[in-house]
């Protein structure tokens, strides 16, 4: 029989996506410490949802998941647990990309995809935030972009230096943030590593996607 902790709030056995939402939700609310976020800039940023739905959406593969896959080693200690709870959840989960690939080359998409955990289309629906996982893997240019939510990132694994208009370019790591104002042109470079995002929009056009800047 399973116990109230192996059970979803729908009364079926949690899965990957139910462990790794409760992982995420932890940290957001500060019951799951992890120095270098104090106070905690995600809470800050917008806070937990609480009009979560579960949705039946299928898994959708994608080339990146089985890079992504295989990242088990030098992770930092701080987010290895949130690292593997995305890991617990690929196979579950459906990986989408944010352009055409008549828009970026193909290797791009060989090496990048990201998920809405969080969100109006999401594995768990929600009208008040969203909350994507994204991967890139190495020696990629993400171009730039802009959008009309604002963003939060924080970095789980791996590095790459963040820029938007505006902003100096900094390399962030582990537990690092970054703040994108709607509009706000932004770009990102990996070089030998690759990055692990966790992604929160809030505000207008969390129904919409990332637009590639005019070049």
């Amino acid at each position: 029989m399973k116990t109230n902790s192996e059970l979803n709030s729908g009364g079926a056995a949690m899965d990957g996506l139910d462990h790794l939402r409760d992982h995420l939700f932890a940290i957001w609310r500060g019951r799951s410490a992890i120095d270098g976020i104090t106070p905690n800039g995600l809470w800050q940023f917008t806070p937990p949802p609480d009009d979560l739905i579960r949705q039946d959406i299928a898994p959708n593969p994608a080339a990146a998941a089985t890079h992504l896959a295989n990242w088990r080693d030098g992770l930092d200690s701080r987010t290895a647990p949130l690292h593997q709870a995305v890991l617990g959840a690929l196979d579950l989960v459906h990986w989408q990309f944010a352009y055409k690939t008549s828009e970026l080359e193909n290797r791009f998409f060989d090496h990048y995809a990201f998920f809405e955990l969080i969100g109006p289309t999401g594995h768990f629906r929600s009208h008040q935030c969203n909350v994507y996982f994204g991967y890139w893997g190495p020696h990629l240019f993400y171009p730039a972009h802009h959008h009309e939510a604002e963003e939060k990132y924080f970095v789980i694994s791996g590095k790459a230096i963040f820029a938007a208009e505006g902003a100096t370019p900094k390399e962030l790591g582990p537990t690092d943030e970054t703040f994108h104002a709607s509009w706000q042109p932004h770009w990102m470079t990996t070089g030998t590593k690759a990055v692990l995002t966790l992604i929160l929009w809030r505000g207008a056009g969390l129904g919409d996607g990332p637009i590639l800047c005019a070049k």
